[in-house]
């Protein structure tokens, strides 16, 4: 496949991204969630039929988070692409959720101070991770 290729279906599947986003913020308000997305999907090492794509959702509640991955799920099962989405608890600090919390791309502005404490204490349970090993 050429480089041409590769960035012609990275474009594609960005287009895709901004035609979900869109749909959530025609269903939900934006002052209350945020969409992450992480991983190969948005860039030229995404390999279709084995890679998948990721992504985190911030809601103020678990029920908005419920009706926000009912959407996406919806949306990426109907384009037939697998899809690890999983809720960002901020009762919970772990290093995991970094990387969808340093994604470049996000749905919405909406990052409370809540969330930058949360991900103040992920960072810290990091270091600590590093310190014992």
């Amino acid at each position: 496949m050429y480089v041409n290729d590769r960035t012609f279906e990275t474009r594609e599947r960005i287009r895709n991204l901004i035609v979900l986003q869109k749909q959530l913020s025609s269903l939900f308000s934006e002052k209350e969630y945020n969409v992450f997305v992480f991983g190969s999907y948005p860039t030229v090492r995404y390999v279709e039929g084995e890679s998948d794509v990721d992504m985190a959702v911030y809601a103020d509640s678990i029920d908005l988070y419920k009706k926000i991955s009912v959407v996406i799920e919806d949306f990426f099962c109907g384009k037939g692409i697998e899809l690890d989405l999983f809720f960002i608890d901020i009762n919970t600090p772990a290093p995991v959720f970094l990387a969808p919390l340093h994604a470049q791309i996000q749905f919405t502005d909406y990052y409370p101070k809540e969330l930058e404490a949360f991900e103040a204490e992920c960072e810290e349970e990091l270091d600590r991770r590093k310190i014992s090993y």
